[in-house]
């Protein structure tokens, strides 16, 4: 057996295994905390495999007689390919949880709140509410399967360590990283107009009888109205998470095309 040779696949599949361990670990469902890391570890590997029969090295890329400080090299741009892709994916979910944020804020949940096991900070219990729907709602049309063949097609149109930062893909980060404030907006303007109209109620109820303590009255009233509106708002929070997500597939394809440039 060519030694030479089985070193050239051995340190290709670990390229390749790098851009897609990255990538996952970014990506929703995939990168999740609650996922154990052998099993994490495990599906890049298998899936490393699976696509190494199709890859497409960029020009002089020769892993055979590559010494450490070489493979690094070629080692980085995977790496950042695998983080630029998988960061991008999450931005939907970002607005997702910044939506239950500033809604439980405005609720008076601004006190309670929990651990996210995703980024191991403490969030809105709202925010982690939505977020956890929003990743079913993910579940149910197949966002997964999309993300894996993205994944798949980034390596025909970015060949291993041909990853590229022109100046476009800088823009359409930058574009789609606002975008996440926007879906936030709507995704939380049901229940921050519900919240709003209790506020204005309650101050012209302060208005006309001062003897009722709009204090005590109205942090039960705001949960309450809250919650109410929050339920009745999720088949619109349904609808416009899949909206966000047509607009995504679009912008990612176009995101990859760019690296790949």
């Amino acid at each position: 057996m060519n030694l030479g040779l089985l070193l050239d696949q051995a340190l290709l599949l670990m390229l390749v295994f790098l851009r897609v361990a990255t990538a996952l670990a970014m990506m929703p469902v995939f990168g999740y905390r609650g996922v154990a890391l052998p099993v994490k570890v495990g599906l890049s590997a298998f899936l490393a495999l699976l696509l190494m029969p199709g890859i497409q090295r960029a020009a002089g890329v020769n892993l055979e007689n590559a010494g450490l400080l070489t493979f690094i090299a070629l080692a980085v741009p995977e790496i950042m390919a695998g983080l630029a892709l998988g960061m991008v994916c999450g931005f939907i979910f970002y607005g997702v949880e910044l939506a239950g944020q500033v809604v439980g804020i405005q609720m008076g949940f601004g006190i309670v709140s929990v651990i996210d096991p995703n980024t191991e900070e403490q969030i809105s219990i709202i925010s982690q509410l939505q977020y956890l729907f929003a990743m079913l709602i993910f579940l149910t049309f197949n966002g997964h399967h999309f993300l894996l063949e993205g994944l798949a097609q980034s390596f025909r149109v970015i060949p291993l360590s041909g990853a590229h930062l022109p100046a476009g893909l800088v823009e359409t980060f930058v574009r789609l990283s606002a975008d996440m404030f926007v879906a936030a907006v709507k995704i939380a303007a049901p229940v921050m107009a519900a919240l709003f109209l209790s506020e204005v109620a309650l101050g012209i109820i302060a208005r006309t009888v001062p003897q009722m303590n709009i204090f005590i009255v109205g942090f039960p009233l705001k949960i309450g109205v809250g919650l109410l509106a929050l339920a009745l708002s999720w088949p619109l929070f349904t609808y416009v998470l899949q909206l966000l997500w047509k607009n995504f597939q679009g912008d990612w394809g176009r995101f990859i095309a760019l690296m790949g440039r």
